[in-house]
């Protein structure tokens, strides 16, 4: 048996990124091995948003070493990815736009508003950080 690796198109990629998925996103440790965490994620207009907390492994990572890679997959039987290779602004501040991203985010993890806005409530931490990673290289396969 054989398997052709065919790339996404970026309307493709655009439209994979645009349902609602995990992420795996890895940053370098002092050490230089690999963290991988999964995140939640927003994409929209070329780049990806996510929050952590202020002090995690990633954030404190990503304070030092600016590269992040990021690989969304298919999730078994669809057997596409796309891997993200950038750098990232971190967001301290609040801001109008963040709580809207940070809220649009909520809003596609969860089935009603209502689960939304309780997460909101729930989870709304003063010490998070919006990660605003811009992608230098997309790699994607589509094996389906």
């Amino acid at each position: 048996m054989t398997f052709e690796a065919i790339t996404m198109t970026p309307t493709e990629i655009d439209t994979f990124l645009a349902d609602t998925r995990h992420a795996v996103m890895g940053t370098n440790r002092i050490d230089g091995s690999p963290q991988l965490s999964p995140v939640w994620y927003l994409y929209r207009d070329g780049k990806f948003y996510t929050s952590v907390y202020a002090g995690c492994a990633k954030h404190l990572n990503l304070r030092r070493d600016h590269r992040v890679t990021v690989c969304v997959d298919g999730v078994y039987p669809d057997s596409r990815y796309v891997a993200i290779y950038g750098t990232v602004e971190i967001a301290e501040e609040q801001s109008p736009w963040r709580a809207e991203l940070e809220k649009a985010m909520a809003y596609r993890y969860h089935e009603t508003n209502e689960e939304a806005e309780q997460y909101l409530r729930e989870t709304s931490a003063p010490d998070s950080v919006l990660l605003i990673i811009s992608p230098q290289k997309v790699l994607s396969q589509n094996y389906n």
